[in-house]
Parts: C-alpha cells; sequence; structure tokens
C-alpha cells in the first residue's frame, strides 16, 4: 500500500527553498516521528508538462507541481495509524505542511503498484547515475481516466495501449529502465483521514499514476516519444487534457528494504 502526495510549494519559495526545506527539515521530521512508515521517497520536481499540443485553453490548473511524496506502509491500517497517530492531536509531519506546501491544492493518491517488465533493464553496476539500481531521473505520468470509462475497465484499456506504445516507441524501448505502475486503490474513497491531514480541498482524482526510470535528463526524449504514441492510441480511455507528467530526482527520506539483487 502506497500514499502519494503531490503538492506545489507555497507563497514566497524558491523551488530551490522548497526542495531544501521538505529534504533536510521534513525529511527530519518524518524520521524522528516515523510512525508506520516502511518507506519514503520524496520526488523533487526538474521539469513537467500537463495537457495535449491540441488544447486551445487550460484544462487542468492544478498540474504545476513542485514535490511528490511516496510514502509506503504495509497494510492499510498503518497508514491511517499514521495519518491519525493515536494520542496525538496533529503530527510534527502535519502541523509542518504549511511551511513549504500550498496544502489547499495537494493532490493525494492511494495505490497499489505493479511492475511491468522493460526490454533493457538497469545495470546491476550503475554508478553516477543517481538512486541505485534506478537511473537518475524519474517520469511521473498522472493519469486521469475519462468519466464513461468504467474504473474496473481503466487499467485494461491503458495496458493494451502502453503495450501499443511501447511497441512503437524504439528509442523508449532502450531508454525506460523500470516501469511502475500504481493503481488507484478503492481504499481511496476512505480518504477523511488523508484529507484532514494535507488539508486538501476538492482534490482531482487520478485512478494511475505511472513512473518510468531513465539514465539522465538527456534521455527524457525517449518519454516524449512514448507519450506521442499513447496520445494517438484510438483507445478513448483517458482525459489527457486533464493529465499530466513530471521529471523528478528522487530522494530517499527512509528505506529499510532490502537491496535488490
Amino acid at each position: 500500500m502506497k500514499l502519494m502526495a503531490v503538492s506545489r510549494r507555497r507563497p514566497g519559495l524558491t523551488r530551490a527553498d522548497y526542495f531544501r526545506y521538505i529534504e533536510h527539515y521534513h525529511g527530519t521530521v518524518a524520521r524522528l516521528e516515523r510512525f508506520k512508515i516502511d518507506r519514503y521517497i520524496q520526488n523533487h520536481v526538474i521539469d513537467g508538462a500537463f495537457g495535449v499540443l491540441s488544447d486551445t485553453e487550460h484544462h487542468n490548473r492544478v498540474a504545476d507541481r513542485d514535490g511528490v511524496v511516496e510514502l509506503h506502509f504495509s497494510e492499510f491500517r498503518d497508514m491511517i495509524a499514521t495519518l491519525e497517530p493515536e494520542g496525538v492531536t496533529q503530527s510534527r509531519a502535519n502541523k509542518d505542511g504549511k511551511f513549504f506546501a500550498d496544502e489547499p491544492n495537494n493532490i493525494i493518491v492511494m495505490a497499489e503498484e505493479i511492475e511491468l517488465p522493460v526490454p533493457n533493464p538497469l545495470p546491476k553496476f550503475n554508478p553516477g547515475l543517481g538512486e541505485p539500481g534506478m537511473g537518475a531521473v524519474k517520469v511521473m505520468q498522472f493519469i486521469m481516466r475519462r468519466p464513461e470509462v468504467f474504473p474496473q475497465d481503466f487499467p485494461r484499456l491503458w495496458r493494451r495501449a502502453h503495450d501499443e506504445a511501447l511497441a512503437a516507441s524504439p528509442y523508449a524501448q532502450e531508454m525506460f529502465r523500470r516501469i511502475v505502475v500504481s493503481l488507484r486503490s478503492r481504499v481511496n474513497d476512505n480518504d477523511a483521514a488523508a484529507r484532514a491531514h494535507f488539508r486538501m480541498v476538492d482534490p482531482p482524482v487520478y485512478d494511475m499514476e505511472v513512473s518510468f526510470w531513465l539514465d539522465s535528463m538527456e534521455n527524457v526524449g525517449a518519454f516524449r516519444q512514448y507519450l506521442e504514441a499513447i496520445q494517438a492510441n484510438p483507445l478513448p480511455f483517458a482525459d489527457w487534457s486533464r493529465s499530466f507528467f513530471l521529471y523528478t530526482r528522487p530522494v530517499r527520506i527512509i528505506d529499510d528494504a532490502p537491496p535488490k539483487d
């Protein structure tokens, strides 16, 4: 079980200010007040975009983001115990959000992860490319489901479009080192604790986030090739005008997981 929180910086902060604060102060708060968190990764946004080039107006008013936090838990009740810790009115992390985030515009996704095979995975020995075993750049794509598409049909339609797009994108086949799909969990409907913790106001709903790892920013053209292919797919499953993607740098805050073989 994973909780993703997508935020933008509060007024008055540069992006560098925001990164420094969340990594070195807010990250320290999380380590000191860990509760039930198994793994905590911050993704610092380098760049990103929303909508499609054919849009004549901004359909997505919330896509300007500066960071994505990923909190991993063993089970749902551990997530709730962290968001609403017993005997604590407000956790330090909860009180700290107002110092760096535009809290009403936070977006959260409670999700289950599925890892997909890639033709050219990262070699085991990969020095100097950032996140060990994963590459230096992580592209995070947030996809909004079209309202007429049933939630249970959405992953199947996306997977078909994804496979076809990847097959049509030779550069992406070469450069995608890892792909992880985060599917919105049904427990997301029980998000009162998350809304209270992150102080969101009417957040949009994203049924899927897909992460792609690449060696460097010089290789992100591979994602653009794939993106154009999947957006051109005739299957009507996604609202691309309200979807967005982010180029990010992953930062480990808490990670007790054993290293990959």
